[in-house]
């Protein structure tokens, strides 16, 4: 009899223990995070969000669109030159600056890879075509997030970016970052 009770309290003590220790949010706690944190981020810095992308290519520098297909937020700084766009299977050069995680209180510190000699080489992509949530494997090694704006922008185009996590590196893909970038500048491969 007490070794029956003595494992019933022991059983139930394992299953405190247990349910107590799993503190991990699930995907959805995540994504809702995440959508919180972009639009206090939105709120804050008084962007306005356009529910349809300007033909013109001109964005006041507070307006921004959602692709509707990715969920990346991006306003074109100056759109290069239109009349050379990207070619599927095209290596874009991507500098960038201001880069800021969000999403993360404990980081405040701007990125960037603009600088020649702290940053000598660019980052850089091959251009797959349009960009979706589910072709994001296409840009495997990089930020798919990147390529979003290059169907409107030409050579030497620059944008300012929300990007989700789950269109971000591999890296801020693990690690459910957002990521802003306050200017993007892209270089085409073909116009070098």
């Amino acid at each position: 009899m007490k070794k029956t009770h003595y494992i019933i309290f022991c059983l139930l003590g394992l299953a405190l223990v247990s349910t107590s220790c799993n503190k991990r949010k699930t995907y959805a706690e995540i994504l809702k995070d995440e959508t919180r944190a972009i639009e206090k981020f939105i709120l804050e810095n008084k962007l306005v969000v356009l529910d349809e992308f300007p033909t013109s290519l001109v964005f006041k520098t507070n307006e921004f669109y959602r692709d509707p297909a990715t969920g990346v937020y991006f306003n074109i700084i100056e759109p290069g030159d239109t009349a050379s766009k990207v070619k599927e299977g095209e290596e874009v050069y991507v500098r960038f600056i201001g880069l800021r995680y969000f999403t993360s209180s404990n980081d405040t510190t701007e990125y960037s890879n603009l600088d020649p000699i702290r940053s000598p080489f660019p980052e850089s992509l091959t251009y797959r075509g349009p960009v979706t949530v589910m072709n994001r494997s296409l840009y495997s090694g990089t930020t798919p997030g990147w390529a979003v704006p290059l169907t409107y922008v030409g050579h030497a185009g620059r944008v300012k970016m929300i990007i989700p996590f789950n269109m971000g590196s591999q890296s801020d893909q693990q690690s459910y970052s957002t990521t802003y970038y306050d200017n993007v500048q892209y270089r085409f491969e073909s116009q070098l």
